[in-house]
């Protein structure tokens, strides 16, 4: 009775471990923790495996993507995805992959790049596009930031805000249709209201929200309801590292329906106040140039230095 019993008991482990499939393998020069157990050298990685580093990096093989996560950081691991919940988290040949960092989704364009990606809290990431193009998008898939490689930018995802943008660019005409790209974000979107047609060619600031549902034309990647365009001054423009209008006077238009303006609300206009700290407003993420220092300055160089090694090289 007891020898059917033990059977028993081993046939539901099996079963329970066989329905955890295993997504890769992770190597550590020192200790890591998965699930709050501490191991030492390499193990096998299943859906959803909470990996912890202390003082050593360790690097997840998922396939073709490789993850390595950098002292003192923490994700959960999927076979098409990362969590990370602390730390930093640099990614390549992660076409197929995903890192999600608190509210935000970020990928690279191109199967051979390497993205950085750091929490600073839980409205703080910063990501860094080492080599190829990195993509920063919402939850809801909106397109926050394409980042060139060599480039980095900080994240404020803002509660109550996921339409509000306040963007900053040369405006564009094309076909009847309007268009500006955020010189931050590098976010192109088609612009709808009235009277945007004299401030064709110039730079200017743009508060809006985006039109949920709206198919966006231009290559463009939202449609924004203009509430407010103001042109920027000279000094506004160079700041900006915009083309600078010369004598023409900075102003300021009111544009759209009353029931559009009402729309942006309450936290578009705390989301604007925010991004004319930051940088921008893209579909309620604050966007700014990334200032490298402290921990962020190591964690850059050690993308580098892993990038320029081969120690990231794929497997």
């Amino acid at each position: 009775m007891r020898l059917l019993t033990a059977v028993v008991l081993m046939g539901c482990v099996l079963t329970l471990t066989a329905s955890t499939p295993s997504v890769g393998i992770v190597k550590s020069t020192g200790d890591f923790r998965v699930d709050g157990s501490t191991i030492r050298g390499n193990g096998t990685v299943f859906e959803g495996n909470l990996i912890e580093t202390t003082a050593a990096r360790s690097t997840v093989e998922l396939g073709g993507a490789q993850i390595t996560l950098l002292p003192n950081s923490s994700a959960k691991v999927y076979r098409d995805h990362t969590v990370l919940e602390s730390g930093s988290e640099l990614m390549r040949n992660g076409a197929a992959h995903m890192i999600e960092a608190a509210t935000l989704q970020i990928a690279s364009a191109e199967k051979d790049g390497v993205v950085l990606v750091a929490m600073g809290g839980p409205n703080n990431v910063r990501v860094f596009a080492s080599s190829g193009i990195a993509q920063v998008r919402t939850a809801t898939g909106f397109l926050v930031a394409s980042l060139n490689p060599g480039t980095g930018l900080a994240f404020a995802p803002q509660a109550g805000a996921a339409t509000s943008m306040l963007m900053k660019g040369v405006l564009e005409s094309a076909s009847g249709r309007f268009f500006l790209t955020d010189v931050t974000s590098k976010t192109k979107a088609e612009l709808r209201g009235t009277d945007l047609g004299k401030f064709t060619g110039k730079s200017v600031q743009v508060t809006g929200s985006v039109i949920l549902g709206a198919a966006a034309a231009g290559g463009a990647s939202q449609v924004v309801q203009v509430t407010k365009i103001e042109q920027l001054s000279d000094q506004a423009a160079k700041a900006a590292g915009l083309p600078v209008a010369g004598a023409a006077a900075a102003g300021a238009a009111g544009v759209g329906a009353a029931g559009a303006a009402g729309a942006a609300g309450a936290a578009g206009a705390a989301a604007a106040g925010a991004a004319a700290a930051t940088g921008a407003t893209i579909a309620g993420v604050g966007v700014a140039t990334a200032v490298v220092v402290g921990g962020a300055a190591a964690a850059a160089g050690i993308a580098g230095g892993l990038v320029a090694s081969g120690t990231i090289s794929a497997p």
